[in-house]
C-alpha cells in the first residue's frame, strides 16, 4: 500500500494528539472516520487488530507486541481473497517512538505522542471495481454521488 496520509505538528494547543490519551483517541476517532468513507462506497470493510511488518527475532517480538497493545488497526476490504482481505486504510498509535527517535517534546517538555492515519488509495478503487464492477456507470447511486460522478 502506498498510503496517503496526513499530519499535524505544533504545540499542544494546536495539534491534539501529543499526550498518550489524546493519540490513541485520534486514532480511534480516523478508525471511525475511516469506517464511515467506506461504508459509503458501500464496501464491506472490517477493523482488525494489525502490526507493522517488521523483520527479523526482534521484529517477531515488536509485532507481537503491537498486536498485544492493540496500537495498529487496519480496514480490510476482500478484493482478491475473503479469508485474506486487503487493507485499505491503516489507522496507527506509534506511543512514543518516533517522538523518542527525534527527541519530539510537548509545550511542557515531555515526550509526546503521536498517531496517524492512511489510506491505500489505488487499493480502495480496486475494492470499487471488485465489489461494483469496472464500469463506473453501474456503481449504485449513493456511491457514485459520494465520489461525485
Amino acid at each position: 500500500m502506498i498510503p496517503r496520509a496526513c499530519a499535524c505538528s505544533g504545540s499542544a494547543s494546536t495539534c491534539a494528539w501529543v499526550t498518550p490519551s489524546s493519540a490513541g483517541a485520534h486514532r480511534d476517532l480516523w478508525i471511525r472516520r475511516a469506517q464511515e468513507m467506506l461504508k459509503a462506497l458501500q464496501l464491506p470493510a472490517e477493523a482488525v487488530v494489525a502490526n507493522d511488518p517488521f523483520f527479523g527475532r526482534g521484529g517477531r517480538m515488536l509485532a507481537a507486541s503491537q498486536r498485544e497493545q492493540a496500537l495498529k488497526f487496519e480496514l480490510v476490504v476482500p478484493i482478491t481473497s475473503v479469508d485474506h482481505p486487503t487493507a485499505c486504510a491503516s489507522c496507527n498509535h506509534h506511543q512514543d517512538t518516533f517522538e523518542r527517535a527525534f527527541e519530539i517534546r510537548d509545550a511542557r517538555g515531555s515526550l509526546a505522542h503521536s498517531a496517524c492515519v492512511g489510506f491505500g488509495l489505488e487499493r480502495i478503487v480496486l475494492a470499487l471495481f471488485k465489489h461494483h464492477g469496472v464500469t463506473v456507470d453501474g456503481w449504485p447511486m449513493p456511491v457514485r454521488a459520494t465520489l461525485g460522478v
